[in-house]
């Protein structure tokens, strides 16, 4: 069954949906009326037929579902900016693995340097990657990608929360302490997750955090590349937290 978001207000037991997936239903997947679709309103999740209307979807007799996708834990993204697709893929497998929200940093190393006029446009289709994503594997948010944000200021983002380095140079720290002191504290704080770009971190910026608390470790003996760092510590730590 089919999964769409809208930001609509459920009114006398039916919703709304607009823009590119009513096109998307009546043109592309040629979903017939009365048949259902699953809907997520606001974050809840929701089971109905569909009626096609001349500029949006209409859905009604609306069962509410109990079903759970997210997880226990949220977990941050701060990704360095990345040459090419890579970005794409790293967005589209972060919200598959259950990523709360994503966020661009320019480290300097980043070979990805973007003026504000193309970081809206970066932004606005990384988070249409994002929504398609939310889609395909069942989410119950749409993970937001948010502004770019100087390496400088990280700290002061993460603020009071775990920020985990990723960092090939501290390859023999052990993610398993780590992982085990977050459990043990059980303080209900998120984790934030920092990945460089392609050319890494310089030992200095890496200092920097952990004089300021956030942990550097390492991923295993062999050199990852950033879109694929992201994507196997997601999973690790999903599997820990699920």
């Amino acid at each position: 069954m089919h999964r769409f978001f809208t930001d609509e207000s459920i009114l006398d037991g039916k919703v709304k949906i607009y823009g590119d997936d009513y096109n998307h239903i009546k043109k592309v997947l040629r979903i017939a009326e009365d048949e259902k679709i699953e809907v997520v309103v606001l974050g809840e999740l929701y089971i109905g037929n569909i009626e096609i209307c001349d500029k949006y979807i209409s859905v009604y007799n609306l069962e509410k579902n109990s079903e759970n996708t997210e997880s226990k834990i949220k977990i941050h993204l701060l990704q360095c900016l990345a040459k090419g697709e890579k970005m794409d893929l790293i967005v589209q497998k972060a919200v598959e693995l259950g990523v709360y929200d994503i966020t661009l940093v320019n480290s300097r190393r980043c070979i990805v340097k973007i003026d504000e006029k193309k970081e809206i446009k970066k932004i606005e289709r990384l988070q249409k990657i994002s929504y398609e994503a939310s889609k395909q594997s069942k989410r119950l948010i749409v993970p937001k990608i948010n502004e770019l944000i100087q390496f400088k200021d990280i700290i002061n983002f993460v603020g009071d929360n775990y920020l985990l380095v990723a960092y090939e140079e501290d390859k023999n720290i052990s993610l398993r302490d780590v992982i085990t002191k977050i459990k043990s504290e059980n303080s209900g704080k998120d984790i934030f997750i920092l990945i460089g770009s392609e050319g890494g971190f310089e030992r200095e910026e890496v200092e920097f955090l952990t004089n300021n608390g956030a942990f550097s470790i390492g991923l295993g003996a062999r050199i990852l590349r950033t879109e694929t760092a992201g994507i196997n510590l997601l999973s690790i730590l999903q599997y820990e937290f699920m």
